[in-house]
């Protein structure tokens, strides 16, 4: 399935909301042909992203520009980073929110494993479990999505491992304030992680 659109449709729309972080048109493109890359073929996998993608199948190696800002090696001069990506998703979330009509808010805390069962060189990978409960590298992540009647957003996310320098327990992220401002959020249990914890806040 090829994303092909002659109009600015609401993802088109949306991806404008990130254009601060980007200083150049191209990059820009790139950007946009990666999220729709990931949208139509549902995986992380370069080369399946860019051939989903109707600018980056142009070329021979319309991978290697995912690659490229993935790794930000073509991004060097702009601030299009994961902090600064998962910033920008937050405070459009709060901008979102603050547009609602609904009175009554839901928040969903989501605590799960991120695995990369063939990656070696990542760092401080950590191991997880896979569906068929076998050790695998990879990382833990908590997210909280706003949900309202008609809208939705990433209020939270933080991607960690107890492997890095800074680890902290899952327990003691979720009892304080999470740093710059972010919401503290609640930790599910080892065995909760592939269920969703929700609160409602009136």
């Amino acid at each position: 399935m090829e994303w092909n659109t002659s109009w600015e449709d609401p993802l088109t729309s949306y991806i404008k909301q990130f254009a601060e972080l980007i200083g150049d048109r191209r990059t820009g493109k790139t950007f946009g042909e990666i999220v729709k890359g990931i949208i139509a073929s549902g995986s992380l996998i370069c080369q399946q992203i860019a051939a989903q993608s109707a600018e980056l199948s142009k070329g021979k190696k319309g991978s290697q520009r995912v690659i490229r800002l993935a790794t930000g090696a073509s991004t060097q001069r702009w601030q299009l980073d994961a902090q600064q990506l998962t910033k920008r998703l937050r405070e459009v979330a709060v901008e979102q929110l603050e547009q609602a009509p609904e009175d009554e808010l839901w928040l969903i805390s989501d605590g799960s494993d991120l695995r990369k069962p063939y990656a070696e060189v990542m760092p401080y990978l950590m191991q997880v479990r896979d569906l068929d409960k076998q050790l695998v590298p990879g990382y833990r992540t908590l997210n909280v999505i706003e949900l309202t009647p008609g809208r939705r957003g990433l209020l939270y996310h933080r991607l960690f491992s107890s492997q890095a320098p800074d680890f902290g327990s899952r327990a003691s992220r979720s009892a304080r304030s999470a740093p710059d401002g972010e919401p503290g959020t609640g930790a599910p249990q080892r065995g909760e992680d592939r269920h969703l914890d929700t609160g409602q806040w009136l």
